[in-house]
């Protein structure tokens, strides 16, 4: 009954923003990047560069992906992006073959370094950097790339479903924590040595929706490493890794068989917990996929209720 109430409920919000009516866009647009960089478009975008992978999974979820003219090489979703020009790494594009292409617009994150963008903005290339650190600031950022590529329409409708969706699981979490205090998480982004995620990281913001406590948080960095006697210390209740945390991956039997990690909660009570890297690193419409993911590790019993 709730599952059925809950589609309604957005299919109902999905007609309510399909029937808003959309303005022609008037040129130019103004707009500040969150580089602080202020970016004035004087005509409508045709021809688009994306230089992190969940920029360009906007684009293609925006049915932008006729105008995506390039992207790096770290960018595999969906699988046509394979089939688009490569313009380099993500911490070290190649500028001159970005100039070369000729883009309206270069959309890049807060991984690509500000040199490289201003030195786009040196050789008369527009570009915008975005730094989301949330599901909140993701659904912002997919608005305001809709609205400077004039895909208003289609932002629009992916955003509101975005937020339904996001509320909805939200409020399964917040239903969760009136009866129980929330479990110690560690997430393990490599293996070894150990790293973890900090405060103030997307996975931090995930973990602490999701209903976790980041121990990651009590380290000092963003990316921190873990020494195993600080990581017994923590005791975390619920461990979290992805296939992509070792050399050769890693599977749930892999981490299962770490001895010297037997003393720890997780470990004890088998809450070892796989999930796709891509879908909890990338601010993309998909990052409604990884928060389910991250909830499903802390309240195992939420799984029927999010899917």
């Amino acid at each position: 009954m709730k599952n059925i109430k809950f589609s309604l409920f957005l299919l109902i919000l999905l007609i309510f923003a399909a029937a808003i009516p959309i303005s022609a866009q008037e040129f130019p647009l103004n707009y500040t990047d969150e580089l602080g960089r202020d970016i004035t478009i004087n005509k409508e975008v045709e021809r688009i560069i994306t230089l992190a992978p969940g920029m360009t999974e906007v684009i293609y979820a925006l049915g932008l992906e006729d105008k995506l003219v390039a992207v790096s090489s770290a960018c595999d979703y969906p699988s046509e992006a394979l089939q688009k020009e490569d313009v380099g790494r993500i911490d070290e594009p190649n500028i001159e073959k970005i100039v070369a292409l000729e883009p309206d617009l270069v959309i890049a994150e807060s991984v690509t370094p500000i040199e490289s963008l201003e030195r786009l903005t040196e050789l008369g290339i527009k570009n915008i950097g975005f730094k989301p650190v949330s599901i909140n600031d993701t659904i912002n950022m997919i608005e305001e790339i809709a609205y400077l590529t004039s895909a208003e329409e289609a932002g629009t409708e992916l955003s509101s479903k975005m937020k339904v969706n996001y509320q909805h699981l939200r409020a399964l979490v917040k239903g969760k924590l009136k009866n129980n205090d929330r479990k110690r998480v560690f997430y393990e982004i490599w293996s070894d040595p150990l790293y973890t995620a900090g405060q103030g990281t997307f996975i931090d913001s995930l973990i602490q929706d999701a209903g976790g406590y980041n121990i990651g948080r009590e380290a000092e960095g963003s990316w921190p490493t873990y020494s195993l006697e600080s990581l017994i210390a923590a005791d975390p209740e619920v461990y979290i890794s992805s296939a992509h945390s070792a050399p050769d991956g890693l599977t749930l039997e892999d981490l299962r068989g770490r001895e010297l990690f037997r003393e720890i909660s997780a470990f004890k009570n088998n809450r070892l917990y796989l999930v796709d890297q891509n879908l909890v690193n990338r601010p993309s419409p998909r990052i409604i996929e990884g928060y389910k993911q991250f909830i499903q590790a802390i309240f195992p019993e939420l799984k029927e209720e999010i899917n």
